[in-house]
Parts: C-alpha cells; structure tokens; sequence
C-alpha cells in the first residue's frame, strides 16, 4: 500500500471516530444545556412561587405581630378580673384591637386566642361551623387545649411560630400558624396562652397569577415533617397522586425551601416537551455529523497527496525546531533512512526540551518558594493583632461584637486562600481590604474614615495579593494623631500601561529621617511591611516596580505602589 493511501486510510479512521467523538461529546453538552435551562427556568419559576408566598406569609405575620407585642394586651391578659371589669376591657380595648388586627390582613384570617387567665370570659361564634368566607375571631381558655395537636411544652421558644393543620383545619380547606403569648415585660418571661391564626390554603397558595412551565406542571407544598400541605392539579386533566410522581423520571423535581414555615415547595414539570427538542436535536447533531464527514474526507485525500514526501516530514518538522518549538516530533513506523533520520531528530529534539525545561521549572519554583515565604510573613502579623482583639472582646463580654469580628476574619482568609494563587484580581483585592477595615471597625467604631476612587478599569486585572491591607494596617497602628479622627483614601489609575495604587492618610505622618530610612527598604530596622510588599512585587513584576513612601510631619502619609497592567508575569 502507497504511503498516500496509508495517510488518507489513517486520516479518515481519525476524521471518523473524531467526527463519532466530538457528536456524542455536542449532544451531551446540548442536551444537559437544554436540561439545565428547564430546571432553571423552573427555579426562577419557583423562587417566584415562594417570593409570593413569603409576601402572603408576611401580611399574616403583621397580624400576628401586632398582637404579640401589644404591652396593654400582654397587661390585660395577665391581669386577674372581675366579670365586670373584664367585660369593660373587653369591650373598650381587646375587642377593638382584634378588629384591627383582622384588617391588617388582606386574607380571610380568622383569629384566635387560648388564654391563661380563666377571670376573662370567652368570646366566640355561636354557630357549629363559623363562616369561613369572612374574617372572625375567638377567645377560650387554654384548658380547651388538652388531648389537642399541641400542647404548651410542643411550642416553639419565644417569638417563634409553627405552621401546620390543627383540628379541623384539612376539612375545612385551612391552615394555621400557632405563637405562644408572652408576658414580655417580666423576666422570667410568663406564659399567658396561645395565639392562632387560620388562613384558607387556597388563598395562601394561589397560583393562578403565575405563569408555570408546562400545562401538567404539580406545586406541592410540604411542612416541615414532610406531609403535603397543598397541591394543585394539571388543569383539564385527572388528578395525579403523590405515589405517582415520586420516582417519576417523566417528570423533573425542583425544590425550594420555605423557612417561614419550616417546610418546602417542589414544583414537578412533566419532561414530555424537552424531550421532543431533545429528539429535534439528535437529528440535527446526526445530520451535521454525516456532512462534516463527508468534507473532512474529501480534504483529507487532498492533503494526503500534498504530503506524500517523507522528506516533507523532516524539513517541516526542523524547520519548527528552527523557530523554537521544541515539541514537534515526527510520527515513524518504517524502518529505512528515513526513520533512522527522523528517530535521532526526536531524541535530539527531546534532549535539549528536558533541558531548557529543568532549567526553567528550577528558577521558577526558587522564585515561587519566595514568594510564598513572603507571603505567608503577611498573614500572622494580622492574624495575631486580630486574635487579640477578639481575646479583649471577649473578656469584656461583648458576644455580638466578637461573633461579628469572626465571620469577617473568615471572609477575609477564604480570599486571602484564593485557591493557593499568589495573584488576585484587584476587585479581590479591594473587597479583601474592605473586609480588613470591617474588622477594624468592629474594634475602633467610628475612629476612622475610608473612602475608595479606583477607575473601574483595574477591577478586572490582576496584582499580587495583599498589597493594600499591610499599610492600613501600619495607618490604624501608627498614623493616629491624638483623639483626632483619621481619614484614609485609596486611589488606582492606569498611568502609561503601570498600575498606581495609593493608600493616603491625613495623620500624623513621619519626618525626612524616617521616611528615608523607610524608603531604603532592604534594611531590617524599619519598615516591614513595606518591605514585605515591596519584595514581593519586585518577584513577581521585576526590580523596577514596587513601593514609594512620601510622607510629611503633621500633613499625613502617601504610600504608591506600581506594577504593570500587562499579565506579563
């Protein structure tokens, strides 16, 4: 067999199983694209679900909360009465208060209180079944609550509500959220009863406003112990039981929780429409497949014959090496002259690629160690200041003051992490700093200013990592001039393709003697974190980029720093 027929038999085998590869590898991708974009047009379809029902769950929430912190019916409730002076109270307050109550709410709330104090009477409808189409309230004692769904130990903690049916609450097409009632004036808190708040589950869970993913789509919602709360039905056809959908490959199951009530919503959408785009595609990737077969072949045989020589091969091939690229190799199976040639070419060409590469990846991984020496001299300077003063706080009692310092000291290490990368974008960088200055805030208060005027240009581009922090850092330990409050301005331009980075303070600033010394830099007496970030730059960038100090007794302190805007490192 010709050596043409050899290259044009090899080249179809590969255009045929890449052409195999990269349609199976489209259609994948195609179809999980087209999966993905249904479950997050169905996330966004019941983020809005649950956005309407928090709305709906907080207008009940008003309610609630406009009984539970009134103080003069918190008094009222906990207050022994005669019958007449509780019928007084009755009347003159909590009656009218309830009546308010129940129009805050736009639903038809129906209002409930089980009270303690059995010196006040009971006010409720007379009727066996009260009118569920308007707004009501009742009054019991809690003695009605015994062998109930719940009793006063169940409750949740103070200020904490729990949705769920009670009573008869599933055969009248309602649910309800229970509060305990607290004395909140006195400490130990008393406990003066219960409040319950019913709500018609179809007007909470109304969803015919909104536009769903599909005719067969099923909302379900569940409390927190699983059980379904609501489900509406595919409109126009029968009713499909749960059984049914769980485990349904039909259908996709997207979840949502609802915090306000402890449980969750799950949207199921029938799969039935994707899957008919899906067969549209697999035809299409097939079609595509066939004719970009049928081109690649036919451009194959064309450079078959352009390639036929082997002597092609190998000026081809040294001429690359020529240029620089040290990884070109020439493919031989034969074993005449030509092979011979072409296998001292490859070894040759592979000698000296290990070579340059020992040599490169050496000088490379002796700057990378001292980089990340430098770097890791940053972090427990700031982490031992920072620990301290979470010590302080809490040895002065201050909890929310230290949890809150914390979370920050958190935040402020997960990008300091960054992945193990030196470089960080200088948007990064940025919120890496504000990060600092919340901590620092945390300690000083209100003590000190910070203001930001970077071009929206750099956010994007990358620097070394933490060369801002240390010079607020040395700012807040060093600039402080008396009780005076210090103002800090950070400032970034693109000046000539070099970034400039300055970190400005109105404090007490330094004289020539000390800025001097500062300025030199490579000595150990002063500046070490000027020195720290200096060098680091100075690795990354070359000796001609780092830090300047300009400072002036009493006018305040410059610190600029430069580097290239061009990923050159």
């Amino acid at each position: 067999m010709s050596f043409r027929n050899k290259l044009l038999i090899a080249f179809s085998s590969l255009v045929f199983i890449t052409i195999i590869a990269v349609g199976n590898f489209s259609y994948r991708v195609s179809m999980d694209s087209l999966t993905k974009q249904t479950e997050e047009n169905t996330r966004l379809v019941i983020q809005q679900l649950r956005s309407n029902l928090e709305f709906r769950i907080a207008d009940i929430q008003r309610v609630s909360d406009f009984l539970f912190w009134d103080a003069r019916t918190q008094k009222l409730l906990n207050r022994q009465q005669t019958p007449l002076t509780a019928w007084e109270e009755y009347t003159n307050y909590l009656q009218p208060k309830l009546e308010s109550a129940l129009q805050l709410s736009t639903h038809t709330v129906h209002v409930t209180l089980y009270i303690n104090n059995e010196t006040l009477p009971e006010i409720y409808t007379r009727e066996r079944q009260s009118d569920r189409s308007r707004k009501e309230y009742s009054i019991y004692h809690s003695s009605r609550l015994k062998d109930r769904p719940w009793d006063q130990d169940r409750l949740l903690a103070q200020d904490q509500s729990e949705w769920g049916q009670f009573f008869q609450d599933e055969d009248n097409g309602m649910i309800s959220v229970v509060r305990r009632l607290e004395d909140i004036s006195r400490f130990p808190l008393q406990n003066l009863g219960i409040l319950r708040i019913q709500v018609p589950i179809q007007q909470l869970f109304d969803t015919d406003n909104i536009e769903k993913p599909g005719n067969d789509t099923v909302l379900l919602i569940q409390d927190q112990f699983g059980h379904a709360v609501f489900k509406s039905e595919p409109s126009g056809k029968e009713p499909i039981s749960l059984a049914a959908l769980k485990n349904n490959r039909n259908y996709l199951k997207v979840e949502e929780e609802i915090p306000v009530m402890q449980g969750k919503m799950v949207l199921y959408v029938p799969m039935h429409e994707m899957q008919a785009e899906a067969e549209k595609l697999k035809v299409a990737t097939l079609v595509a497949c066939l004719i970009s077969m049928v081109i690649l072949v036919l451009i194959g045989a064309f450079i078959s014959q352009y390639f036929s020589r082997r002597v092609t091969k190998i000026v081809s091939a040294m001429e690359s090496f020529h240029q620089g690229n040290y990884l070109k190799r020439i493919q031989v199976k034969d074993r005449d002259e030509f092979a011979q040639i072409s296998n001292s070419f490859n070894q040759m060409a592979s000698t000296i690629n290990h070579l340059i590469e020992e040599v490169y990846e050496t000088k490379l991984r002796s700057t990378s160690a001292e980089l990340s020496a430098l770097q890791a001299q940053i972090n427990p300077h700031f982490l031992y200041n920072t620990l301290s003063a979470i010590s302080t706080l809490g040895k002065l009692g201050q909890a929310e003051r230290m949890h809150q310092m914390i979370i920050k000291l958190s935040q402020f290490y997960r990008l300091t992490l960054n992945n193990g990368k030196s470089l960080i974008t200088i948007e990064k960088e940025l919120e890496q700093v504000q990060l600092y200055i919340d901590i620092q805030r945390i300690k000083y208060e209100d003590k000190f200013t910070v203001s930001y005027d970077v071009d929206s240009i750099l956010l994007p581009m990358q620097s070394v990592k933490l060369i801002l922090q240390p010079f607020i850092e040395n700012a807040l330990e060093h600039a402080w001039y008396k009780n005076n409050r210090l103002n800090m301005r950070i400032t970034g331009r693109l000046e000539n393709g070099i970034i400039e980075l300055k970190v400005i303070d109105d404090g007490i600033g330094m004289d020539k003697m000390t800025t001097a010394q500062l300025s030199r830099l490579g000595e150990e007496a002063l500046g070490y974190g000027i020195r720290n970030v200096d060098e680091r730059i100075k690795l990354q960038y070359g000796s001609k980029y780092g830090v300047h100090v300009h400072s002036y007794l009493g006018m305040g302190t410059t610190i600029l720093i430069q580097f290239p805007a061009e990923a050159e490192q």
